[in-house]
Parts: structure tokens; sequence; C-alpha cells
């Protein structure tokens, strides 16, 4: 009997949440209280990446409408208030803990989401779609979104190489007819000038021109005459040279003297959600359901109740186990929004995977320095005494003593990438005594586990005495200690060519990594063999 009551009871309060949220929907004094009543204890962890670093941590459905004000145009017809509502909430309970090595989910800046102080009619597109978000194979699906397409969404796979998903393909968005071009000039030494600040060596700018396109006519390459290395990505490139300015990759290029013209359409990265073009088709008749499924074909509108409890349950710091993501090709790169950009320099690393990473067990090291081992679940163990054996290699090799050192293993490469804002090709990322590992599966297709290890932690290792030189000194040593066999030194009267710090940090192409770092290591080589002691090496 007092089981059917609850039932009962249950009932009741559902229908009577369902009937204030359709009353308070049609409403313009919706409060984040309403918002709360609607929220299942969902929260959310929000922080800063400068400042003072205070963490928020908010009611999922209050985050959203604060999102909404940020990332929504003023003025906004509620369908597309409601449309990206639900990708904002996506995009949030996919990416929970993407920060979590920082202490909390998501930043407030264009590395995840915008928040501003949510109004009346963001208020209400929150709670009209509340809970709801997109799906794919059952699981919270990635998506991205921006500001403006041009006429033409964004693979994925074209931004974050690797990142094949299906349903972020490149599609044609026939509201974009009317609008007028943007331009930008540069001067050509004031955009060498930014370069060489990321690494970019070579006496002179003398050119830019666009050398491939992706399948949406984005700019996937150019080339930089007179510098090295001399071919950039076309949203690196972007980064670099400032998006506010360079809005978009949908651009041409023209030299006019020693000055240079850019023109495009667009505004963003362009995958998935174009905001601009879903309020066209919103004020068009279009309705939320219409808008997602063009911008999203193929993904499902899902309530987070109908979900696993790991969706839909506090604490929601928890990023999406890989298990959900089954079927997607592996490996891939996808990050964020901008979409995505890594972590801001110097961010601490502490003791959580940004994502993907799982807490893990805190293995002693016995005799040795400690070693954690997180996010590696049972195969911990057996990778931390792989850990302590090439930190002790590493640290007799090198000279130096051992120290504390946090290895963190991602499960997935897209977490791996979140985490570091590396491409999919990179094994591992060192920051300070922290080691982001790629998934070990991978590891062991590539290099080995053990070597990729010696690698890292001798990086690390050598990281304090070679700061402010340049970065082909540290890989270099890296791998020159973690080799097995030694390397032949080269003839110092060989002409040999030390790799920029560009070539190194944003090669375009697992290739051109390869031979980047190898010739970081010959280098490395010949200056150790001249210097005799490798803290000596200029």
């Amino acid at each position: 009997m007092g089981s059917r009551r609850g039932w009962v009871v249950a009932i009741v309060i559902a229908a009577s949440l369902i009937a204030f949220a359709i009353r308070a929907s049609t409403q313009s004094d919706v409060t984040d209280a309403d918002l709360d009543r609607v929220n299942n204890g969902r929260t959310i962890a929000i922080g800063a990446l400068t400042g003072d670093r205070a963490i928020t941590r908010l009611s999922l459905e209050t985050y959203v409408a604060r999102v909404l004000a940020g990332e929504a145009e003023q003025n906004a017809p509620d369908a597309e208030l409601e449309a990206l509502a639900i990708a904002i909430r996506t995009y949030a309970t996919f990416n929970a803990g993407r920060h979590g090595r920082d202490g909390f989910d998501l930043c407030d800046t264009t590395h995840c989401q915008v928040m501003r102080t949510a109004t009346a009619a963001t208020r209400r597109a929150a709670l009209t779609t509340a809970g709801q978000v997109l799906t794919w194979r059952g699981a919270p699906a990635e998506i991205f979104y921006s500001a403006n397409c041009g006429g033409r969404s964004e693979s994925a796979a074209a931004v974050w190489p690797g990142a094949d998903l299906p349903y972020l393909k490149v599609v044609k968005d026939d509201v974009h007819d009317d609008d007028v071009p943007w331009r930008y000039e540069v001067a050509l030494h004031e955009l060498q000038t930014l370069l060489a600040q990321k690494g970019f060596a070579g006496d002179r700018l003398k050119d830019v021109r666009v050398v491939s396109h992706t399948e949406s006519g984005r700019v996937a390459s150019l080339r930089l005459s007179g510098l090295e290395p001399d071919i950039i990505a076309g949203d690196q490139f972007r980064l670099l040279a400032g998006p506010r300015d360079l809005k978009s990759t949908a651009f041409s290029v023209e030299k006019h003297g020693e000055r240079l013209e850019f023109t495009g359409r667009g505004y963003g990265h362009g995958v998935g959600m174009c905001v601009v073009g879903a309020g066209r088709r919103a004020r068009r008749g279009e309705g939320v359901r219409d808008i997602l499924s063009q911008y999203y074909p193929g993904l499902v509108v899902t309530s987070l109740d109908s979900l696993p409890p790991r969706f839909r349950t506090d604490p929601f710091t928890t990023a999406v186990p890989a298990e959900t993501r089954a079927g997607r090709p592996d490996p891939v790169a996808v990050g964020p929004a901008l979409p995505a950009r890594p972590p801001a320099a110097g961010a601490p690393a502490s003791s959580i995977a940004a994502a993907g990473g799982t807490p893990g067990a805190v293995v002693p090291a016995g005799s040795m320095s400690p070693v954690t081992i997180r996010g590696a679940g049972s195969a911990a163990p057996e990778l931390q005494q792989t850990a302590v054996r090439a930190q002790g290699a590493m640290a007799r090799a090198l000279g130096v003593s051992a120290s504390p050192i946090v290895i963190e293993v991602h499960d997935t490469v897209e977490s791996f990438r979140q985490a570091t804002g590396k491409p999919w090709w990179v094994s591992a990322s060192v920051t300070g005594q922290t080691v982001d590992l790629a998934p070990t599966t991978l590891l062991a297709q590539r290099d080995g586990i053990e070597l990729t290890l010696r690698n890292a932690v001798a990086q690390a290792m050598v990281a304090h005495e070679f700061t402010g030189r340049p970065e082909w000194m540290r890989v270099g040593a890296g791998r020159y200690f973690s080799r097995l066999t030694p390397i032949s030194v080269p003839d110092h009267k060989a002409k040999l060519k030390c790799p920029a710090d560009a070539e190194l940090t944003l090669a375009i192409s697992a290739a051109a990594q390869r031979e980047a770092e190898s010739r970081a290591e010959t280098c490395f080589a010949r200056a150790l063999s001249a210097a005799g002691d490798w803290r000596s090496v200029r």
C-alpha cells in the first residue's frame, strides 16, 4: 500500500512540474528559483582561467540561461533561443569535467561557453527545454556551435583532424545570401611580430598565400613566405592573427605592397549550429526540431532523466565515460568549440584528468620518489612499475634526483586533446611534474609505453634548466636520453638546421611533427657533444 502511495505522489509531483513549466514558459518573470525547481539536483561548477579563479556552482538550468545570454543574438526569437539552449546543455553535459584539473567543470570564456546575466527570455528558453539534450547512440553528443557559418557549415574533422563525427559534416545553410563580406587589413611586419611570438623564425615575412581549402571552402593551410616553418593550418593562423579581426577561415587574401587584405564571410569555426542562421530560420517560421535537424542531422533530442544515472546525478563534475562513445572512430581529436582552444598557459595541473580521465589509485613507489597514476584503472599497478623504471633510468642518465610525478592516463584521444590542447598524433604532454598520456593501447602501437614514459619524464626533468631556451632543446633532450640505443652524433661541420619552436608546437601534420622532433634530437646530440654537459647546451 505504501509503495503504491509513493508512485501516486511521484506522478502528482511530475505533473505539477510539467504544468509549472508550461505555465512559466508563457510568463516573463521566470527566476533562477523557478529553474532550480525543474533542475532535479543537477549542478555544474564554473571557474575562471584568470584573476582570482573563483569557482561558482550553479544549477544546470541556471547555467544554460546565463550562457544563452552570452551566446545568443540580442532579441533572438524563441525558437532560436530554445534550440541553442538544448545545444548549450548538451555541450555542458558532454564536457563536464573538462577543467577538472583546475577544480571545476567549465570555464566562463570562449574556451568553453560565455556567460552573461540571464534575461527573462533566456530563463524562459531554459525552462521550456529543461533537461533536453542531443544524443548520439544513447549518450550526450559532442557538439559545437558558432556565431555565423557564412552560408556553409564546417565539418568537425576539418578543424580538429580525426574528429570524424557523422553528425558534424559540411551542410549548406541557405539563409546567408545577403551577408556582407568582412574585410581585414594588416601590415606584413605586424603579422610577422605576432607569428614570431609563437615561435616562427625568419628574417622577414614576404607574403601569405592560401595553399589548400577544406570541403566547405574554408582555408585549410597557408604558406608564409620567408618564415620557418613556412606552412601553417588555417585555424591556427586565424588564432595567431587574432579571431576578432580574422573572423573565420572562410577568406581570401591579397597582397598590396607591404600590406595584406583579407576578405571573408562568417564568424567562428563554423562547426555545428550557426547561431545567426538559427535566428533567421526561426524568423521564417522553422521550429526548434527543424533548426536542430538542419545543423545536427542524425542526433535525437532526449531528456536527461531518461539517460543512465551517470548523466543525471550530482555531483555533475564527471566526464562522459568512454563506453558511451562506442562506435566512434579512434583516434579522434575533438575539442572545444573553439572553439577549440587549449587551457590557458600556466594553468595548474592538479589531481584529475580534465576529460575522460577518472580518479585513479595513488600507487606507492617504494624506495623511489612517489609516482601517482590516475585514470588507468586496473592497469595502474603495472603502469606504475613501468613509470618508476623510467623515472629511475632518466634520473641516472641526467644525474639528477627523481622528484614526485603525476601521470594522467586518458582513455580516449579526445579526452587527451581536450586536457592538453595537443593534436591526436602526440603521445604525451608534459606540464611541470604532470605527464598526460594518450590511451595506452595507442602508445603500444606507436613507440611503446616505456619509451614514451622515458621521453616524457626526461622532458620534465630538464624543463626547469631549459626555461627560456629554444623548444628543440627540451624535446631533443627527451628523445636523446630516452633512447635505448645511442644516436650517432653528426659532424659539427655538417649543415644542420634546428627546428623553430613553431615547428614543434604547431606542426601541421604527424609527419611534420616527427621530422621536426627528429631534427631536435640531432641538434641536441651535436650540442651535447660540444658542451659535454646537458645543462650547458645552448
